[in-house]
């Protein structure tokens, strides 16, 4: 067991040699490298410290003094120029308070589509609510009432009582003026149905859609597949066919009549193919392939007696098929 397990440390340890064995030419290389990155690092390190030294140096006697005398200068030409009288500190727990001086703001008649920043900020307007108003000029946005200047972003009542009465909007950023009937009569514009107002009856057989859409209740959709399954058909033969058709209200069916059926779209059993016989929506593809193996064994059917035998056709099946086939 200890064999083993000798074995297997030394297979381990062979692995993890090859694992890390580079060439003799490999190492040389690796060597010069972090040789030469070693040097560019301590040169680079030496090089700024030196730099270093050179530039960061004490000031002279002469010098600090000259740099004392500019900064006493500056300091008291500052405060000769902002001649804002400052309260007395207090000094513990309270901070300090220091008076503030009053904005006075100017009062002339503007346009905000075109004044300037110099003539907004003379009227009161804060710095960043002028760049807004650029913005918003930038993108189209016009000013075309006076009242319009609420949608400016932290405006002030107290701001917007000193402006409202020196606003001057120019006659080309105004709305138009209207009468008040022929505004109502742009926004709200009457609307004159097409509807039947009284009870209509509808030929199903010859009605096309914009027709059908006359009658209340009925829009694209139904018109569409009222149409669609007269095709299908062939035509109606009766009103009562409108229940196959999914999601129409029952109550439709009051308008609508069948006057005409000699217009039948009638298919002759003993040459139809499969395909014509599948498009037929009371046909599925079992009867079908009954009418044609019918036709290969015993040759054309001369009536739909003739199916009644097969279980696939139901009397139902029977009255609902017999409109639709003709025997030639």
């Amino acid at each position: 067991m200890s064999w083993l397990n000798k074995r297997t440390y030394n297979l381990l340890q062979n692995k993890i040699k090859d694992l890390f064995y580079l060439p003799r030419a490999d190492r040389k290389v690796l060597f010069g490298f972090s040789l030469s990155v070693t040097i560019i690092t301590v040169c680079s390190l030496l090089y700024l410290s030196g730099r270093h030294k050179n530039e960061a140096r004490l000031l002279t006697e002469a010098e600090r003094q000259q740099y004392q005398a500019l900064c006493l200068k500056a300091d008291s030409s500052g405060r000769r120029s902002n001649p804002i009288r400052r309260s007395r500190p207090t000094y513990g727990k309270h901070p300090r308070y220091y008076a503030v001086a009053e904005q006075t703001k100017a009062s002339f008649p503007f346009d905000p589509n075109t004044a300037d920043s110099t003539q907004l900020l003379a009227l009161g307007f804060a710095p960043w609510q002028v760049r807004n108003i650029y913005k918003y000029r930038a993108k189209g946005g016009r000013f075309h009432r006076k009242e319009d200047l609420r949608k400016i972003y932290g405006m002030t009542g107290e701001l917007l009582d000193h402006l409202l009465p020196l606003v001057r909007i120019a006659p080309k950023y105004r709305y138009l003026e209207t009468s008040q009937a022929d505004s109502a009569f742009k926004r709200f514009p009457t609307y004159r149905s097409n509807k039947f107002t009284q009870k209509t009856l509808v030929d199903l057989n010859t009605a096309d859609t914009a027709l059908l859409k006359r009658i209340p209740g009925i829009g694209d959709g139904f018109a569409i597949m009222i149409v669609r399954r007269r095709e299908q058909l062939g035509g109606y033969i009766s009103v009562e066919q409108l229940r196959e058709i999914e999601h129409l209200p029952d109550s439709l069916r009051s308008w609508f009549v069948v006057k005409q059926t000699d217009g039948l779209r009638k298919i002759n059993i003993n040459t139809a193919t499969l395909k014509e016989l599948k498009r037929h929506p009371y046909l599925n593809f079992y009867q079908c392939r009954i009418i044609l193996e019918h036709r290969r064994k015993y040759g054309p059917l001369k009536s739909l007696n003739d199916l009644s035998l097969y279980e696939e056709f139901s009397a139902k099946d029977m009255d609902r098929l017999a409109p639709y086939f003709r025997f030639e």
